[in-house]
């Protein structure tokens, strides 16, 4: 149930991050927002809908970038363990310390 409830969820979450990433919808945010202006209704309230607003769609835009960037780890590291004279210690290495990378990294470049 709950990975059901967590999948329909993400599956909202990205097709309400693609709609607002829209040209266009970006354009009818802005042209909304003027005429809430024009038309004199509270500044208040549309600096607090935007700021609500801003900070879900940023959230939702992250989660999908962590999706895609799991998924190319994924891939990234499927090939790492496919290619015969590749390092398989730098697989997951995206999880590994800044000093563990760097300490790969040399170990790299001492023996190109």
């Amino acid at each position: 149930m709950q990975d059901q409830l967590r999948h329909i969820i993400s599956s909202i979450s990205t097709k309400v991050a693609d709609f607002a990433a829209h040209p266009l919808v970006q354009l009818g945010v802005l042209i909304a927002s003027v005429v809430w202006l024009i038309t004199g209704w509270s500044e208040d309230a549309l600096a607090s809908t935007m700021t609500i607003g801003g900070f879900i769609l940023t959230q939702m835009v992250l989660n999908q970038q962590r999706k895609r960037e799991n998924a190319l780890h994924l891939k990234i590291d499927e090939l790492i363990l496919a290619v015969k004279d590749a390092r398989n210690e730098v697989v997951g290495v995206e999880k590994a310390a800044e000093e563990e990378i760097e300490r790969l990294r040399e170990e790299h470049n001492s023996q190109t």
